[in-house]
């Protein structure tokens, strides 16, 4: 059961890692209103967030299997 949970938090973590390309691109789209920019900088900061706590749930997780 602890590797199918650490399974899981690592396929979670590389969501967040490509969301957050995925921001990082579109957000070097010139044609993107001021509105449409701003909002991308938050959702890419948003999403920064989101990896470091995943990243440091996985931690804890492993810690915890061992």
């Amino acid at each position: 059961m602890a590797t199918l949970d650490l399974k899981v938090l690592q396929s979670k973590l590389a969501d967040a890692r490509q969301e957050v390309r995925n921001l990082t691109v579109l957000a070097m789209y010139p044609d993107l209103t001021a509105e449409e920019a701003e909002a991308t900088r938050k959702l890419e900061r948003s999403a920064r967030a989101e990896v470091k706590l995943r990243i440091e749930a996985l931690k804890r997780a492993k810690m915890n299997s061992d």
